[in-house]
């Protein structure tokens, strides 16, 4: 299992290098009085390495929102963790973005029990509508550790640059409600050369991402980033399944 995913894990890396290279120097040049930009650059970045995920056949989403994930549990996990590295490396080098990031705000377990509650609320209708049985699924409960670490770990970065560094921003030049408006309308419009391109599933995904987006933004906004991944990651992981 790790000998292959070594193998999967270097093709990605090799197949997103020049376009994520492209990326960084566009985003070194822009100058720091440009946050704005900065921003959209990273969105944009995002959006690359996570697309590119479905040529190479580690994720395949479907019209139904079931989401199949490589079966490889180690690949999941080097996923996640690298999104998560990816964080840190973007509050080293953008501290003037880091600073919008607001991972809590009130009582911080309420806030992650109505993340938790989110979560489940997008993810258990559409689970039990599509007949998700984990003891019929063969390797499942071998597979979840693995999808547990990409669930939350990607979604983390995904929710620290829309939730995070986008609504924090623009919270500093609209209300927070418009903000969290913008954040989740622009969450779903970031899927669409996934939804009608990539993989051409059309309005399903858009609606889906859509709701999803909007639903982390208003939790953002209430109770902070850590409780809105707790949304995202919690509504993936119940509609993913692994790869046959």
């Amino acid at each position: 299992m790790i000998v292959q995913g070594m193998v999967v894990l270097t093709d990605y890396v090799l197949y997103v290098a020049p376009g994520a290279g492209l990326f960084g120097l566009w985003f070194a040049l822009t100058p720091k009085s440009q946050p704005a930009m900065r921003i959209l650059i990273l969105l944009a970045a995002f959006v690359l390495m996570r697309d590119a995920l479905t040529p190479l056949h580690l994720w395949a989403p479907s019209r139904d929102m079931q989401i199949a994930f490589s079966a490889n549990a180690f690949v999941l996990s080097a996923l996640g963790g690298l999104s998560l590295l990816l964080m840190m490396l973007l509050a080293r080098a953008a501290p003037e973005l880091w600073r919008w990031v607001v991972w809590s705000k009130g009582n911080w377990a309420y806030g992650l029990g109505i993340g938790l509650a989110v979560g489940c609320a997008i993810g258990l209708p559409l689970r039990l509508l599509q007949g998700i049985e984990a003891q019929a699924i063969h390797g499942y409960w071998v597979w979840l550790p693995g999808m547990v670490v990409l669930a939350y770990g990607a979604n983390a970065l995904e929710e620290v640059l829309f939730r995070g560094c986008l609504q924090g921003y623009l919270e500093q030049q609209v209300t927070p409600l418009r903000a969290a408006l913008i954040s989740g309308v622009a969450f779903a419009a970031c899927h669409t050369f996934l939804a009608l391109s990539v993989t051409q599933l059309g309005w399903p995904v858009l609606l889906f991402t859509l709701v999803e987006g909007l639903a982390c933004a208003f939790v953002r906004m209430r109770y902070g980033v850590l409780p809105a991944t707790l949304s995202h990651g919690t509504a993936i992981l119940l509609i993913a399944v692994p790869m046959a």
